[in-house]
């Protein structure tokens, strides 16, 4: 059975952890996405702990923002792939099934030998570490196609690493299609992260509120990747947007929400 996940804030724990259970949702927490938290995360599982039910958190978001595991420069790749494995600590610690963390690739870096780079240093860092039963999942930020995430899932060749699609990353800078995209990676893609916007930035609409075709979506994830589990995300707040998301995409049977079955012969 597909999962549907929330992302909780610390200041309203309560209320998340209510509709996730009233709801049979499961959480993503997304403290260490945030560099202002990098160095304060065992206040801050401490304080989430306190008020998190056993087996509801199921995803944790690892550090992205100014993480390159993968670069040539020593000492940016070291502090950043402390950084990781420290979120990998603390996704071991909780028992969550997966750890995302972003690609980080910068496809305008035309420079020869960067994709190489980037392919091996990431490479390399998942060869040194310990996953235990973490799986990794990578997501998709700048990334115009799923050719070097793929090939990277391919060479490292373990069902501990695989993809995760974010909707609203691909709005604004994919440029295969959802098709093309499903194609390549649905096989590996066992999470999504639904969001929408206007194809111009990450804006954190409501679902449905921008211009994601969210019908060719949902045919390319029943399609490619059937079993994947989903994100509902909708950024910071206050609840109102994840309430009008959740009524979009059973209205619109987006999913994992099922479809409606077919008439019977009486047309019932």
């Amino acid at each position: 059975m597909n999962l549907v996940t929330i992302q909780p804030r610390l200041h309203q724990l309560s209320e998340y952890v209510k509709m996730a259970q009233s709801e049979d949702f499961h959480l993503e927490l997304i403290e260490p996405a945030y560099p202002e938290n990098l160095d304060r995360l065992e206040e801050h599982f401490s304080t989430l702990l306190e008020g998190l039910p056993d087996g509801l958190a199921k995803v944790l978001h690892g550090p992205y923002i100014d993480i390159a595991v993968h670069t040539a420069d020593r000492e940016i790749r070291e502090a950043s792939r402390r950084r990781v494995a420290e979120s990998l600590k603390w996704a071991k610690s909780l028992g969550v099934e997966s750890l995302i963390l972003h690609s980080n690739h910068l496809p305008m870096i035309n420079e020869a030998g960067y994709d190489r780079q980037w392919l091996r240093g990431t490479l390399d860092f998942f060869d040194s570490i310990d996953l235990g039963s973490v799986t990794v999942l990578i997501e998709n930020m700048w990334d115009s196609s799923p050719d070097l995430t793929v090939e990277l899932v391919e060479r490292f060749d373990s069902e501990q690493l695989r993809l995760c699609f974010d909707s609203a990353h691909w709005n604004v800078y994919g440029r295969s299609s959802l098709d093309e995209w499903f194609q390549q990676a649905g096989k590996y893609t066992p999470y999504v992260q639904y969001g929408d916007n206007f194809g111009d930035h990450d804006a954190d609409l409501a679902l449905g509120s921008g211009n994601l075709d969210w019908s060719e979506l949902d045919r390319c994830l029943r399609t490619y990747a059937p079993g994947a589990d989903v994100m509902v995300g909708v950024g910071i707040d206050d609840g109102r947007r994840l309430t009008e998301s959740l009524a979009f995409l059973r209205g619109h049977r987006i999913h994992p929400f099922p479809r409606l079955s077919a008439p019977g012969p009486d047309g019932e």
